[in-house]
């Protein structure tokens, strides 16, 4: 028995003696892991941050429309998303897709509603442009809207105007108020 104790012994001191040196060798290198990372506060009406999100509505296994966005920042609190750097596709495979670009944006899923606002662009096939400060999709109804000027390009003919709804499925719109229309010359986007 003393010589299976002796044998015990001896392997753990050979056990400590290759780990001290490593634990020693890892402390000494230990500030230099700690040095690039960093961590980013969450402000405190945020509850989860997420980058490089996409989101994607489906009706029987067929996507009507999907969100991107390099950032979204979700409050529980009042249950509404804000994304940064939104790009938004309305799908239709016999007239094309619709894609919807903005700087910013809210998704507000207990209404059904997608909010963007700060440099809007909506360009639909064949390369028709409408250029906006803010628009609202309201999913129930499938309708961009909004109450702010809108300009409206058709290669040779450009229409504007205060306040716009348009349908994404029928894909068409109605100018509110203040509506004027240039036909002439190429207008260049």
């Amino acid at each position: 028995m003393a010589r299976q104790l002796t044998t015990r012994n001896l392997l753990t001191l050979v056990i400590i003696f290759i780990t001290v040196p490593s634990v020693f060798w890892a402390l000494k290198d230990y500030r230099e892991w700690g040095l690039d990372v960093t961590f980013e506060t969450i402000p405190e009406n945020v509850d989860l941050i997420l980058n490089k999100i996409k989101y994607t509505k489906t009706r029987d296994g067929v996507p009507l429309w999907t969100l991107v966005a390099d950032s979204a920042a979700h409050s529980m609190e009042d249950r509404i998303t804000r994304v940064k750097n939104v790009r938004m596709v309305f799908f239709d495979p016999e007239m094309g897709d619709i894609v919807l670009t903005a700087d910013q944006g809210e998704l507000q899923p207990e209404n059904r509603t997608v909010a963007v606002q700060s440099n809007v662009k909506v360009v639909s096939p064949p390369g028709n442009t409408m250029l906006t400060e803010y628009l609202e999709f309201k999913e129930a109804t499938n309708i961009l809207q909004t109450d702010k000027v809108v300009k409206i390009s058709f290669g040779h003919f450009e229409v504007s105007g205060k306040g716009m709804q348009m349908d994404v499925v029928k894909r068409t719109f109605l100018l509110l108020t203040n509506v004027k229309a240039l036909l002439g010359a190429y207008i260049d986007n």
